[in-house]
């Protein structure tokens, strides 16, 4: 008779309770980067108060050309006054008058000579103009180049390569009503300058806008529609690829502005703008809001970050980059035009 034997008995799996695990917080949005650290110093006023005037740097020195230097009862008036400040000296001097009273002109640099093409003429409101001038800074000597194909005002002006470049700006009757803003982007080169051809144009067609070259690629940046600076500041940037002919929208600016003409320029790998007007905070406003942000873009990441603010909001003022310094020059508060000149870096 077989006997069965039992096998050893098995030890009872023990239960696990499961611990609750908790939800993960989610991960937080960063907040805007803080600004970059700028230092800003003031120096030598500006001989006039201005704003809507024009300028550039050319061998360390800034130029600054027309725009309206006061205001007579409520009305701004044009100036043909130039002028220079050279920030080694923090000294301005005296040049010969642009032969133009003219305000919101675009300007572009080729050497030791500058171009400004088309704006306004004389006191508000006054008509837009098809001129173009070279200006010779080693003779200051005005010379006049050929027009553009149809009068506007407020539009860009940059050099790329041996051409011009003008696109944006717009067109009012003679007492300021405004009809159009232009998308047309003309070309003139500088080794024939016979006559302006048509290239690719501008989206979003605006005025006041600003334009700079970086890159090998043109920045057409924010802007306003018609005259409506309170409600229709832009924040569109757009980017011209002059092997493609083509523009390409990157990345928008943090605020709507406008008044950035001449403001809008180069430091360094990265775009940056100046001041300007940006949307009035409260219904019914007549005028925008003036800026004192100063913001930087880097193609590159495709992105914007701020800048040390200015000392004081200004609208329309005139700037560049003198020896990786940025000077700031005139522009416009509420109370009117002014004459600050400061360096930040």
């Amino acid at each position: 008779m077989l006997i069965a034997c039992a096998g050893p008995t098995a030890t009872p799996t023990p239960q696990v309770t499961p611990v609750p695990t908790s939800t993960p917080d989610p991960t937080p949005v960063p907040g805007p980067p803080d600004p970059a650290p700028l230092s800003w110093v003031e120096h030598t006023a500006s001989p006039i108060p201005l704003y809507e005037g024009q300028g550039a740097a050319v061998n360390g020195r800034l130029y600054v050309f027309g725009g309206f230097d006061k205001n007579v009862d409520g009305q701004p008036i044009a100036t043909r006054a130039a002028h220079v400040y050279d920030p080694a000296t923090d000294q301005w001097a005296t040049l010969n008058d642009i032969p133009d009273a003219v305000t919101h002109a675009g300007v572009a640099v080729d050497g030791t000579v500058l171009y400004v093409a088309g704006g306004f003429l004389g006191n508000h409101p006054g008509p837009q103009t098809d001129h173009v001038w070279k200006y010779d800074t080693t003779a200051d000597h005005w010379t006049a180049m050929p027009p553009l194909p149809r009068a506007r005002g407020a539009g860009a002006l940059v050099r790329l390569g041996r051409e011009l470049h003008y696109f944006g700006g717009t067109e009012r009757t003679a007492d300021g009503h405004y009809l159009q803003d232009d998308g047309d982007h003309l070309v003139l080169s500088l080794d024939a300058p016979t006559t302006w051809r048509q290239a690719a144009p501008l989206p979003n067609p605006r005025n006041h806008l600003g334009g700079a070259v970086l890159g090998g690629m043109i920045y057409a940046v924010g802007g306003q529609h018609l005259g409506n600076e309170a409600y229709s500041d832009q924040t569109d940037v757009d980017r011209y690829d002059p092997a493609t002919d083509t523009w390409t929208a990157v990345a928008s600016l943090p605020m709507p502005l406008g008044h950035i003409t001449a403001s809008t320029i180069v430091l360094g790998s990265r775009l940056v703008v100046v001041g300007g007007v940006t949307l009035a905070t409260h219904a019914g406003a007549n005028e925008g809001l003036e800026s004192d942000e100063v913001t930087a873009y880097d193609p590159a990441t495709d992105q914007w970050a701020p800048l040390t603010s200015l000392p004081g909001p200004r609208q329309s003022p005139v700037a560049d980059v003198i020896a990786n310094t940025l000077v700031v020059t005139t522009g416009s508060t509420a109370e009117g035009p002014v004459d600050n000149t400061w360096t930040g870096h």
